[in-house]
């Protein structure tokens, strides 16, 4: 069996090493979880991803898995999911090193500083313009419809999957526009869904978890250390034991 994750900086292990760490897959909480499953690893996320770009990229491996002759029933996927207010852009021509992607760049609110010294102009600008111009519910209507879309591809495809939260994400869980999109995901298989406690980042503050040397040295003081991952990959088998998902 395989195990897929994919997610945010949380999920790709940032500043475990030193500090403005990317990613560091090898400690990071999915290798522990792989491991205490007896499972393979692969660790799809990155630092900076939005919701699309975990949708994308999880597309991307089941079309490649797929393509490689490989059953799908082998994979049981964990996904925690990004906050509502990022995106990314394709940039055709542009050379960019801040967050790379195969010419895919992530777009974070509260990075305006970091955009304006590194992207080019026009793409600052953009940032700026769909920064003013998303509002919380259209960012949830979002959200709520890109999670909708993986379950149901993860569904056609016989995936097991278990998704959950990487911190509070900034939904409008208490807006009933959102219900028609809301209610067609299977909450079976989403541990915290429209909860904002029951996240990663909360979980481990409350459960004494300490913030990674590399993250306090950076001045973010948001990443966890890798005792931090141990514990959230033994606390997830446990979720995944209760729900029966394996």
């Amino acid at each position: 069996m395989l195990l897929v994750s994919n997610g945010c900086s949380h999920t790709a292990g940032a500043e475990l090493d030193y500090p403005g760490q990317g990613v560091c897959y090898e400690k990071a909480w999915p290798k522990h979880l792989a491991d205490s499953l007896g499972y393979d690893h692969i660790n799809l996320s990155m630092s900076g991803a939005s919701t699309s770009r975990i949708l994308r990229t999880t597309y991307e491996f089941i079309y490649d898995w797929i393509k490689q002759g490989k059953s799908t029933k082998d994979v049981f996927m964990v996904i925690l999911w990004s906050g509502i207010y990022r995106t990314e852009i394709y940039v055709e021509n542009e050379k960019i090193d801040y967050n790379y992607d195969n010419k895919w760049t992530p777009l974070v609110v509260g990075n305006d500083d970091r955009y304006k010294n590194r992207l080019p102009p026009s793409l600052y600008y953009y940032y700026k313009s769909w920064t003013a111009n998303m509002t919380g519910y259209q960012a949830s209507c979002d959200f709520y419809i890109a999670v909708a879309n993986l379950q149901n591809l993860l569904y056609r495809h016989g995936i097991k999957y278990l998704f959950m939260d990487a911190a509070n994400s900034g939904l409008r869980t208490g807006d009933k526009r959102l219900d028609p999109y809301r209610v067609q995901i299977d909450k079976r298989y989403y541990e915290g869904l429209d909860e904002d406690h029951n996240c990663y980042t909360t979980l481990c503050n409350i459960n004494g978890q300490k913030i990674a040397q590399g993250s306090i040295d950076s001045g973010l003081n948001s990443h966890y250390d890798e005792d931090a991952h141990r514990w959230f990959a033994r606390y997830t088998k446990k979720i995944i034991h209760k729900r029966n998902i394996l």
